[in-house]
């Protein structure tokens, strides 16, 4: 990792507190804004069709005009839109709001995203990633505990609070350095979005059992430990408990891939989610379910950064953003479907919910190794990235 990266972390972390500060309160503001159940659904959704649909154009915004000038006008204008909840509009104007901030945060991520490709070397991007992803989690889990003590005050002061928060960043951001392609042969032409697409593919698919997992547990973690006698606290804690080894183990868990290899830690991870999403559907005890939650945090900790790794190493440099665009809008996806499938099989039987991660996961595996001929990297270090 080269220099700008420790602001980068500390900027990321930042960011994630902000969000994290606001979005598990979301649900509770619109409920005192006097909004249903529906409301609520819309303006989460919403705010995954706003990521999704930014993914490939901020991606290669980033990819012309610099990954910090992305970052530091998407988080900029983030922070602004944080003070629009605040306004006398009616309770379905929020699922605009939320659009706009989807719009923007998913904006930032993805050029976050390919700066860490820009920052590491290509033998080392699992750790790098994993990096990264320490950083979120951090900031997930501060968040939370902090904005629920500052809504136990006063609901509304979240949205003031996670604006100063993201603006701190914004400003953070602003230090990060402009990074240049190293010296060599001129650029090919940019790929088409769709040729991007075909050669992505292999880790897309083997990525939807990650993406269909935290859709599902999305929307039905919290209501299965709620049916069977979890208090609010104790299903916030489940999710706090959770982050723990992500935070601790996310670096180890990257560079744990770059040595056994992205591709074999990322179908590890795979077929982890369909084992516990198997296991949980049989066990009904709140204190065994949190347990077996943790070590499920700790045994996929690797997924994620090794995926991102497979996806940056299979592009050029110059195609950083688009490529990484292109692999979220999948993944997106992905998690789209889990929430609305896993949430309609939880109204017939809980059971089904989490046997569909199982299967989701299992089927992800088998069918990426119909792609996998095609893949532009396994697990070998390739030299001509930067």
């Amino acid at each position: 990792m080269r220099q700008g990266t420790w602001t980068l972390l500390v900027g990321n972390t930042l960011v994630m507190i902000g969000v994290g500060f606001f979005l598990p309160i979301l649900p509770l503001f619109i409920g005192h804004r006097q909004g249903t159940a529906l409301v609520v659904g819309a303006v989460f959704a919403s705010g995954l069709l706003a990521i999704a649909v930014a993914q490939y154009p901020a991606g290669a915004l980033a990819d012309r005009f610099g990954r910090r000038p992305v970052m530091v006008w998407s988080m900029g204008l983030y922070a602004l839109v944080f003070l629009a909840y605040l306004l006398p509009i009616p309770v379905w104007g929020l699922v605009g709001i939320r659009f706009a901030q989807g719009l923007l945060g998913g904006s930032y991520a993805v050029a976050a995203t390919a700066l860490v490709a820009d920052l590491s070397d290509p033998e080392r991007r699992g750790r790098a990633f994993g990096m990264l992803r320490t950083s979120d989690w951090a900031g997930l889990v501060l968040g939370p505990a902090i904005g629920g003590l500052v809504a136990s005050l006063r609901l509304d002061a979240v949205f003031a609070a996670g604006a100063l928060i993201c603006a701190g960043a914004t400003a953070l951001l602003t230090l990060l350095p402009r990074v240049t392609r190293r010296s060599g042969p001129a650029p090919e032409p940019p790929r088409r979005p769709l040729a991007i697409l075909r050669s992505l593919l292999p880790f897309i698919v083997l990525g939807s059992a990650m993406g269909y997992t935290i859709g599902a547990y999305d929307t039905i973690w919290s209501l299965y430990l709620t049916r069977n006698g979890a208090t609010p606290a104790v299903v916030g804690l489940s999710f706090t408990l959770f982050s723990v080894p992500l935070v601790l183990l996310g670096t180890s868990g990257g560079a744990w891939a770059d040595r056994i290899g992205h591709w074999r830690a990322a179908t590890f991870t795979a077929l982890m989610y369909g084992v516990f999403g198997a296991a949980y559907a049989f066990i009904s005890n709140v204190p065994a379910l949190v347990v077996l939650s943790v070590l499920e945090g700790a045994l996929v900790v690797a997924g994620n950064p090794a995926l991102t790794a497979l996806v940056s190493r299979s592009a050029p440099a110059t195609e950083q953003g688009r490529a990484q665009g292109v692999f979220r809008i999948g993944i997106t996806a992905s998690q789209v479907v889990g929430a609305l499938l896993g949430g309609g099989l939880f109204g017939i039987a809980p059971a089904f919910s989490f046997l569909s991660i199982a299967a989701f996961s299992l089927l992800a595996v088998a069918a990426s190794r119909l792609f996998q001929p095609a893949a532009v990297v396994r697990s070998a270090p390739v030299s001509a990235q930067p």
